[in-house]
């Protein structure tokens, strides 16, 4: 549980990418094309970051970041552009894990 990451985002190339990157880094990454998709992942698994992409058709990402700190708690949230470094992200990650950010 420890090292996994949620990457909500419907444009699989973005996921991917980042998923690379994480993984690369030694996180265990699930990936969720849709805001119902990050829910069911969030009843299944346990995460402690959980990536959302800006951009989300149907839902608010500040909404679907709310609804999964409800669940959550616990959980990281951290909304991002496509624009936004990826090397940026997974340092916050790594933070996040090691215990130096929160």
């Amino acid at each position: 549980m420890a090292n996994r990451v949620l990457i909500v985002d419907e444009i699989a190339s973005e996921r991917e990418e980042l998923a690379r990157a994480l993984e690369a880094e030694g996180f265990g990454v699930t990936q969720a094309d849709s805001p119902s998709d990050a829910v069911r992942s969030i009843w299944e698994d346990s995460f402690i970051v959980v990536f959302i992409a800006s951009i989300l058709t149907g839902k608010n990402p500040n909404d679907l970041a709310e609804q999964l700190s409800q669940m959550a708690p616990e959980i990281e949230t951290i909304i991002h552009s496509a624009k936004e470094n990826r090397s940026r992200l997974v340092k916050k990650a790594i933070e996040i894990r090691d215990g130096l950010a929160a």
